[in-house]
C-alpha cells in the first residue's frame, strides 16, 4: 500500500473520530439543556409551594377572626390545600435523586398531619367552639406546616446540588471529547502537510511527530538497582515481569528480519469506537483489538488513585484475573517503567531480553494531568518500532476521554519482579 493510501486511510479514521466526538458533544448538550430545565422547574415549584403554604396558614387563622366569614375562609383554605397537594406531587415527579424524593415524601407526611388537625379545627368552628379551634390553629397546626415548608426547602437544595454535580460531569465529557478529536485532527493535518519527497511513508511522518523527545530513559551510573524483594512469576504472569522491571539497560535482542505490518485502518476504527464507548465491557473488547494491532500478547490500563499514591490495574487483556490480583496496586514512586511513565508523563520502553519480552508504557493524560498509563507487553522488539510507539500514544490519548482516577482501596503494595 502506498504512503498516499495510508495517509487517506488515517485521515478517514480521524474524520470518523471527529464525527463521533461531535455526536457525543451534541447529545451531551441536549442532556445539559434537559437537566437545566428540570432544575429550574423544581426550584420554581418549591417557591410556589412555599407561597401556597403561607396562604394556607393565613386562611386557617381567619377561621376564628372576628368580623370574618368562617365559611369563606374554609373555602379558601381548602383551595390552597389542594394547590399544595398538586405542588407536592409535581415536585415528586421532578425529583432526580433519592435524597430529593425522601424530602418530598416527608413533606407529604407533614401535610397529611396538618390535614387532620385542620379537620378538627373546622368542626370546632362549626360547633360554635372558637376557643378550642384557636388552640388547634395557633399551637398544633403551625408545627406540621413549618415542617412541610422545611422539607420542601430541603428538597430544592438537594435537587440544586445534584444538578450542579451532573452538569459538571456532562461538561467534562464534552471537553474531553472535543480535546481528543482536536488532537487527532491536528495529527491528521500535520500528516497531510506537503513534504519535499514525492512519496513519504505515513509511518515515517508519525515517527517524526511522536519521537521528538526520547521515549527510552537512558541508564546512568547512579541508576537504582532492582528491588531486593522482587519475586519471580510463572509464564502466565509475564506482565508482572515486564511492567515492574527497574528502568536500566538490558542486553539487546536480535530483531527478526521481517516484522508484521501495522494495520492503520483497524487502528483508526478502534480510536473511533473508543470515543463512543459507554461501559467497561466496551473498553475491554477494544483493548483486545488494540493488542492485535500492536502485536501485544497482553495490555494493562493502570489508573492512579485520587491522591496519586498508587496505580491500579483497572482494565486488561491477555491476563487472567488471578494474575491481576497477584499484581495488586503499584506505588507511583516505584522504580519501574510503569510508575516512571506516570511520573514523567512520557512514554517509557523496556528492552526485551533472551528470557522475557519487551514492553512499552505510554501515559494517559487529561487536562487535570496524568491519570494512568497503558502498559503493553510486545513481541518482535515492538518497543523499538516508531510506528508501535505512535499507535500506543494515540490509544492512550483516546483512553483519556473515558478514564478517571479511582478511589483508594487501601495500602496494597504491588508485587514486583
Amino acid at each position: 500500500m502506498s504512503s498516499r493510501s495510508l495517509r487517506v486511510l488515517f485521515l478517514l479514521g480521524a474524520l470518523g473520530v471527529v464525527a463521533s466526538a461531535g455526536f457525543v458533544i451534541f447529545n451531551t448538550e441536549r442532556a445539559i439543556g434537559s437537566r437545566q430545565t428540570t432544575q429550574v422547574s423544581a426550584e420554581a415549584q418549591a417557591r410556589a409551594l412555599e407561597t401556597a403554604l403561607g396562604r394556607l396558614s393565613a386562611a386557617q387563622q381567619a377561621y376564628v377572626a372576628q368580623g370574618q366569614s368562617s365559611q369563606y375562609w374554609m373555602t379558601q383554605a381548602a383551595e390552597q390545600l389542594a394547590a399544595v397537594d398538586r405542588g407536592v406531587a409535581e415536585l415528586a415527579s421532578l425529583a432526580t435523586n433519592e435524597a430529593t424524593r425522601s424530602a418530598v415524601q416527608a413533606a407529604a407526611a407533614s401535610l397529611e398531619q396538618f390535614r387532620g388537625l385542620d379537620k378538627r379545627a373546622r368542626q370546632f368552628v362549626q360547633n360554635g367552639q372558637p376557643l378550642l379551634a384557636s388552640d388547634i390553629i395557633f399551637t398544633e397546626s403551625l408545627g406540621p406546616l413549618g415542617q412541610t415548608a422545611q422539607h420542601i426547602s430541603t428538597a430544592a437544595d438537594n435537587e440544586r446540588a445534584s444538578a450542579a454535580t451532573e452538569l459538571a460531569s456532562l461538561r467534562s465529557r464534552q471537553f474531553y471529547a472535543a480535546a481528543g478529536a482536536a488532537g487527532l485532527l491536528l495529527l491528521a493535518v500535520l500528516l497531510l502537510v506537503p513534504v519535499p519527497e514525492a512519496d513519504v511513508d505515513v509511518l515515517t511522518a508519525m515517527r517524526a511527530l511522536t519521537e521528538s523527545a526520547p521515549l527510552r530513559p537512558q541508564a546512568t551510573a547512579a541508576a537504582p538497582k532492582p528491588r531486593p524483594e522482587a519475586m519471580a512469576f510463572d509464564d502466565e504472569d509475564s506482565s508482572a515481569r515486564v511492567i515492574s522491571r527497574t528502568v536500566e539497560e538490558r542486553p539487546a535482542e536480535v530483531v527478526p528480519a521481517a516484522t508484521p505490518a501495522v494495520d492503520l485502518a483497524q487502528a483508526s476504527a478502534i480510536c473511533a469506537e473508543l470515543a463512543r464507548v459507554v461501559d467497561a465491557g466496551g473498553i475491554t473488547a477494544l483493548l483486545a483489538r488494540a493488542a492485535d494491532v500492536l502485536g501485544a500478547p497482553g495490555l494493562i490500563v493502570w489508573v492512579a488513585d485520587a491522591p496519586g499514591s498508587a496505580l491500579y490495574p483497572v482494565f486488561s487483556h491477555g491476563y487472567s484475573p488471578g494474575v491481576l490480583m497477584r499484581l495488586g496496586s503499584l506505588p507511583t514512586d516505584a522504580d519501574n517503567a510503569t510508575a516512571a511513565s506516570w511520573r514523567t508523563g512520557e512514554a517509557v520502553a523496556v528492552d526485551a531480553t533472551p528470557e522475557a519480552r519487551g514492553a512499552l508504557v505510554t501515559p494517559i493524560i487529561t487536562a487535570e494531568g496524568c491519570v494512568g498509563v497503558l502498559a503493553a507487553e510486545l513481541q518482535h522488539r515492538g518497543e523499538t518500532r516508531g510506528e508501535i510507539r505512535a499507535l500506543a500514544t494515540i490509544f492512550s490519548a483516546q483512553l483519556a476521554t473515558v478514564v478517571t482516577p479511582v478511589a483508594a482501596v487501601g495500602d496494597q503494595r504491588a508485587t514486583v519482579g
